[in-house]
């Protein structure tokens, strides 16, 4: 029994002593179980929000998680009640109160009584503004009039026709505007002193960008005008070409970009079923290490990427899409779909309700758990996280926030549906990422069935330009080879004012049980407990040991061809000597 804690000193050392100089490993033993990880302290605010809202169903909906994005850009201290159950005490300390009229109601008198002592800022979208005390006393509806171009200061775009309230207001100025051709101007985000109104129920993608500039105005925040951007490489399993992903590694380098490199531990062979690790592709894992140290930052990109025996990078792992839900159930077990209609009682469904979340964090758990251990084991150390698709309930980010403080990528805003998926225009700390920092994709990848992608890319860069610190996020697959990556760089490298995030830098953790990883300044600490790790899974000891027998061979080979040299070396010294002594 004494050989695991020799095993466990020898490879310590090891890796203490071998590490790359940005990183140090420190061995911790006894169980430390997930702690719930701090948020990215920037984020943090003095802003204090209440978002009111009225919806069908009376809970939240896509429509307020797409303005908790927004608002969450300016603040982490964001809480969300519908009409029906605020009380004036929810408003205590509360600096900026917004009103998202999503449908059309007759407010609760709970609400308007609340109002009543309320003097901070307040924002009102979308129907039922007149109920609102006397704070939208200046400006009247008077119906619905559809628009095709947004503008503000600076920037004008073209949209699909939507609908908008019309509004006619005195004393109010307007922030962003709305026209149809070479008709009038309407007012879309108006502003009389402290009092604020946004003159659409729907917060439409485009829409969203020029409100979230907006808020700017209403936070009182002027943001430097500069472009916070990401490149991230997509879908490195262990069955990734190593030859690609070096020649597009090298490049970065060479440019000196920090990136992103989206990582799948395991992939699975959808026919056979057979698992690979990197520990079977040991070139890739030399490259990704390569990566690590020369600019690059990995993003754990889930564990095997697929669920129902779907291919690694293809299929979705925390959602099932054949049934459109949640993971409730085993990969081999048929979906249970059932809503309160289907039970007797309230408790009834609710204990239903409290299985399913229960599996689904479980499953979740796991998952990020084998994940940041497997990668740690191979000395590769992942500091944010990216789920496959994009796709994971509001359930699953709860989950999430206790293993990672950083998500990349877009968000899905529905339980129901996973295809409602947004963005944000700028890094955000929402409420229903309960503490995570959201670094957002934006403007897509370059995808191989569309020969104008590359071009679609950058209009989606310039149209996020509207928001003045709008992100410029993409990701691109290393498969498709080094050409069509130097063409998606040089056209990024022409957009003015872009500042690469370096993962490095930036303030993230990243904890498991065995595992804790921190980041700031350029520097990576990472804390693990070996013993833990180990007993977790033995293959991780099995490729310890290996790794540790494979440098002790090559450095027992070194030693012997150094004494082949020496003593060849002793041997001509003697022969020179005796030569010497011979002839005189």
């Amino acid at each position: 029994m004494k050989i695991i804690p020799l095993l466990l000193a020898v490879l310590l050392i090891w890796d203490i002593g071998t590490g790359p100089a940005s990183h140090r490993a420190f061995a911790q033993d006894g169980d430390k179980g997930p702690v719930p990880v701090t948020q990215n302290q920037d984020a943090t605010s003095s802003h204090r929000v209440l978002v009111v809202f009225s919806s069908q169903t009376g809970e939240m909906t896509d429509q307020q998680r797409v303005l908790d994005l927004l608002i969450g850009h300016f603040t982490d201290d964001i809480t969300f009640k519908n009409t029906k159950v605020v009380q004036p005490e929810d408003l205590t300390n509360v600096t900026h109160l917004f009103y998202h009229g999503q449908v059309k109601e007759t407010l609760p008198d709970n609400f308007k009584n609340a109002l009543t002592n309320f003097n901070g800022t307040l924002v009102a979208i979308g129907y039922n503004s007149e109920q609102l005390a006397d704070r939208f006393s200046f400006m009247k509806v008077e119906g619905d009039v559809s628009v095709s171009k947004i503008t503000n200061e600076t920037d004008s775009i073209n949209i699909f026709p939507q609908t908008i309230s019309q509004v006619t207001a005195e004393g109010a100025t307007t922030i962003v505007r709305a026209s149809h051709g070479a008709g009038n101007e309407y007012p879309l985000f108006l502003r009389r002193n402290e009092s604020y109104y946004y003159a659409a129920p729907i917060i439409e993608y485009t829409k969203a960008i020029f409100l979230g500039d907006a808020l700017h105005t209403v936070f009182e925040d002027e943001h430097a005008r500069i472009r916070p951007g990401y490149i991230r490489l997509e879908d490195i399993h262990p069955m990734a070409d190593p030859k690609k992903v070096m020649e597009i590694a090298e490049i970065l380098k060479e440019k000196q970009i920090p990136y992103m490199v989206a990582v799948i531990p395991v992939y699975t062979n959808p026919d056979t079923e057979k698992e690979y690790h990197f520990s079977d592709s040991p070139n890739l894992l030399k490259a990704l290490k390569y990566m690590q140290n020369n600019g690059g930052s990995i993003v754990l990109h889930g564990y095997t990427h697929q669920f129902n025996a779907k291919e690694t990078g293809e299929g979705f792992e925390f959602w099932d899409v054949n049934n459109n839900m949640p993971i409730y159930h085993r990969a081999n077990e048929d979906a249970v779909k059932k809503t309160r209609r289907d039970f007797a009682t309230d408790a009834e469904y609710e204990a239903f309700r409290k299985r399913q979340l229960e599996f689904e964090r479980d499953y979740i758990e796991e998952k990020i758990q084998r994940g940041i251990d497997e990668l740690v084991n191979y000395g590769l150390f992942p500091l944010a996280f990216e789920a496959p698709h994009y796709t994971m309930s509001q359930n699953g980010y709860n989950v999430l926030s206790d293993y990672f403080s950083t998500y990349v990528g877009q968000v899905q805003l529905s339980d129901e549906n996973w295809e409602v998926m947004g963005t944000a225009p700028a890094e955000t700390t929402p409420s229903i990422f309960n503490g995570m920092s959201l670094l957002p994709e934006t403007i897509g990848f370059v995808d191989p069935k569309d020969p104008n992608a590359i071009e679609t890319m950058i209009k989606e860069a310039q149209r996020y330009s509207v928001m003045r610190d709008g992100f410029v996020a993409g990701f691109y697959h290393p498969y498709l080879g080094v050409e069509g990556f130097e063409m998606l760089l040089a056209e990024l490298e022409k957009i003015p004012n872009v500042e690469w995030i370096d993962l490095k830098e930036r303030v993230n953790t990243v904890r498991s049980e065995n595992v804790t990883i921190e980041s700031g300044e350029g520097l990576v600490k990472v804390d693990i407990s070996y013993r833990g790790l180990f007993e977790s899974s033995p293959s991780y000891l099995l490729y310890r040991v290996k790794d540790l027998a494979q440098h002790l061979t090559w450095v027992l080979v070194g030693a012997g061809a150094l004494a082949v040299v020496l003593f060849t070396l002793y041997g001509l010294f003697l022969r020179w000597k005796w030569r010497r002594g011979y002839y005189g």
